[in-house]
Parts: structure tokens; C-alpha cells; sequence
């Protein structure tokens, strides 16, 4: 099913419309799935059509980022704003350890507030 968009990543239309026009049976239901059952059920439906890793990525950012805590739900996010030239630095840093921006940032702040916490 590739519907890729030259120089534009996926067709999310042609995707949603191939999905619709599926002549495949729905899965068997006694009930309406609400709120985790119905993201699981929608996920893996995309799961059995997705193709090209563009639409594979689609379908695995539908799930959600896995939670940084050992407690259920979301972790919390933190959004700032920084100077250009520390931005830079930090993006340079976390390319040259192969980790993303996050990460570096997560540790900057807890070795931080391990030497600044009372």
C-alpha cells in the first residue's frame, strides 16, 4: 500500500481512503471498544495495512511515547525556550553520543538538581 507523497512523506488520505474501501471482514465485536481497547483495536487494524516505514512510523507514533515513570499514564512534559547558540551545543552533544536532545536534557537536569537540591 504505498501512498507516499513525492517529497512528502505518506498520503495520509489515500491511506485512510485504501483503509476504507477494504473488502476484508471486520473483526467480530459484541460490544463498542472505548478509550485503550479502542486505540489497541485501531492500531493494530493499521498495523496489518501499514507498508513502507513512513506508515509503519505513522502507526507506532499512534501508540504514544512509552512513560519515562514506573507510575501509569503520560510522564510529564516540559517545553522551554533557549538561546540559539546553547541549542546548538546541546544538539551537537546528543549527535555525537547517539542520543536524542531528551535525554541529554533529562540528565542535565537531574545532575543538576543533584548539586543544587537541598
Amino acid at each position: 500500500m504505498t501512498n507516499e507523497t513525492t517529497g512528502h512523506g505518506p498520503d495520509y488520505e489515500a491511506w485512510a481512503a485504501q483503509i476504507e474501501t477494504d473488502q476484508r471482514p471486520a473483526r467480530p465485536s459484541s460490544k463498542a471498544l472505548r478509550g485503550d481497547a479502542a486505540r489497541a483495536y485501531a492500531r493494530d487494524l493499521l498495523a496489518d495495512v501499514a507498508e513502507t516505514p513512513d506508515e509503519i512510523t505513522a502507526v507506532e507514533r499512534t501508540a504514544g511515547r512509552p512513560s519515562l515513570d514506573t507510575s501509569p499514564g503520560p510522564s510529564p512534559m516540559w517545553k522551554l525556550r533557549a538561546p540559539k547558540d546553547l541549542d546548538t551545543q546541546v544538539r551537537a552533544l546528543a549527535a555525537a553520543q547517539g542520543r536524542s536532545v531528551s535525554e541529554v536534557l533529562r540528565e542535565a537536569a537531574s545532575e543538576y538538581l543533584a548539586r543544587h537540591a537541598s
